[in-house]
């Protein structure tokens, strides 16, 4: 399955973030590793959290993270670069399903959102 790999930074936080390879393929059943270049652009301590879409939205169900930079916030000093991971499993059952046996290409779409500004609209 062909995945396209997007990537933003919400105008509040003053990230550059990209995939290493914006374009993968992978095999249902395979355990994949994803890596991503985040860098912190400002002169300041900012903290990210991430969230996500897959497009078509009924594949995300067969899409496995198991493990996820999304789920924690991440800080980056001023001016630091690093790198994150997403380790995904595709289960091949996305193959048998009349709603997704048909798909061959997938969109995976990361955000990085200003933490706190974050924090304040969830709660």
């Amino acid at each position: 399955i062909k995945i396209n790999l997007l990537t933003g930074s919400h105008k509040n936080l003053p990230w550059k973030f990209k995939p290493v390879e914006p374009i993968i393929f992978i095999r249902p059943g395979d355990v994949t590793t994803i890596e991503y270049v985040v860098e912190n652009l400002s002169n300041e301590e900012t903290t990210g959290i991430a969230t996500f879409v897959y497009f078509p939205n009924q594949f995300g169900a067969y899409i496995n993270k198991i493990n996820c930079f999304c789920y924690d916030a991440k800080t980056l000093k001023p001016k630091e670069t690093e790198k994150y991971s997403l380790v995904i499993f595709i289960d091949p059952e996305a193959t048998k399903d009349s709603k997704t046996k048909n798909i061959k290409e997938v969109t995976i779409q990361f955000t990085f959102f200003d933490y706190k500004e974050y924090k304040k609209q969830k709660s």
